[in-house]
């Protein structure tokens, strides 16, 4: 049997919304573990060589930090604005019920569109912090073996 178009862009806009979830959780465990691993990083500084100071040791840690900030920090885009009300000082008459299962279905496919864009930019700075901090670990590594005392 078919599916009806408004329940096809509801389960997808709940699979897009449990993805933003999870990419969510996800920086959130990275960002705590980043935070475990820099206390190591800061207190072997002596042993880099010499042309590695301090700051050029934590700037990885700050591009990757920024990255998953804006993987956590909520986007809610301007267009959509109709159905996708987020405001604080919302109105009763923001929230008209029409029963036109045409516009439903507009404002669905509009609210997926706004999920998946959304889900787009939180998956490329994820990625983004993930190979900042995978690169940066493996040169550390790399100057600490070469250069270590």
């Amino acid at each position: 049997m078919a599916q009806e178009p408004a329940e096809y862009f509801r389960g997808l806009s709940a699979v897009y919304t449990d993805n933003i979830r999870a990419s969510d959780f996800k920086a959130n465990i990275v960002i705590f573990f980043l935070s475990i691993v820099m206390g190591p990083v800061t207190g072997a500084h002596d042993k880099y060589p010499w042309f590695m100071p301090l700051p050029v040791l934590l700037a990885p840690f700050l591009a990757v930090f920024f990255c998953l900030f804006l993987a956590i920090l909520p986007r809610y885009a301007r267009r959509g604005h109709e159905n996708f009300i987020v405001s604080r000082t919302a109105k009763p008459e923001d929230f008209r019920f029409h029963d036109d299962a045409a516009y439903d279905v507009e404002q669905l496919r509009l609210r997926c569109a706004i999920l998946s864009d959304i889900l787009y930019w939180k998956t490329t700075c994820l990625q983004t912090s993930f190979v900042i901090c995978i690169s940066s670990v493996v040169v550390a590594a790399g100057l600490v073996a070469i250069y270590g005392h």
